[in-house]
């Protein structure tokens, strides 16, 4: 497949390279942060795949990003950054940021987008819950945006974990189970295109 972005960008962030790739949309922006280690375009294309998709359909902003191993505390700082270099570059006066984070990314979500006014909405999928619990239920509490949804199959680590998600005693977040998927939801872009639309991009 012939990947193509409008832009792309580099940065060094405390001596960490991430990356960035951007198909040019709308002032509503999906930005999709992979699981550690991934790469902004995913496993097989998926995430670039699904971002063209989503683009082609509605039109919004596609952010993605790669997720490398650091000990950065929170990576979302140099995402934010580029972000706003590329709203100032397209004179967006409002924009809004709808996050899907997968395992890893998840947790980066779970615990820093509520510093972020711009993200309106949170999809997490497949957050590790035995690892930074308290962490990722410290950020969740704080989130005061519209919504942030957890995701979970049945067939994944953290599954038989989920009953600490009711712990946190926040309106704006829940929590949904998928009966028979993965930690990698057997890579089905189109049950990923699904899950954006009914959590993330329905009013």
């Amino acid at each position: 497949m012939n990947i193509s972005f409008d832009y792309i960008y580099e940065t060094d962030f405390l001596d960490t390279t991430f990356e960035y790739g951007v198909i040019k949309g709308n002032s509503k922006i999906l930005f999709i942060k992979p699981g550690l280690k991934g790469s902004m375009e995913g496993h097989n294309n998926k995430y670039y795949i699904l971002g063209k998709e989503i683009n082609k359909k509605y039109g919004y902003t596609i952010v993605l990003s790669n997720n490398p191993e650091s000990s950065i505390k929170n990576p979302l700082d140099d995402a934010f950054r580029v972000i706003k270099e590329y709203v100032k570059e397209m004179k967006f006066t409002n924009f809004e940021i709808y996050f899907l984070g997968i395992s890893n990314g998840g947790v980066l979500g779970a615990r820093y987008a509520y510093m972020y006014q711009s993200i309106k909405k949170c999809l997490l999928i497949n957050p590790p819950l035995f690892i930074s619990y308290h962490k990722l239920k410290d950020g969740a509490l704080k989130f005061n945006e519209e919504k942030m949804t957890f995701i979970y199959g049945t067939l994944d680590p953290s599954y038989k974990f989920t009953q600490l998600l009711d712990l946190i005693d926040n309106d704006k977040v829940c929590y949904k189970i998928l009966e028979n998927k993965d930690h990698n939801l057997t890579n089905d872009i189109k049950l990923l295109e699904s899950l954006l639309v009914e959590y993330l991009f329905k009013i």
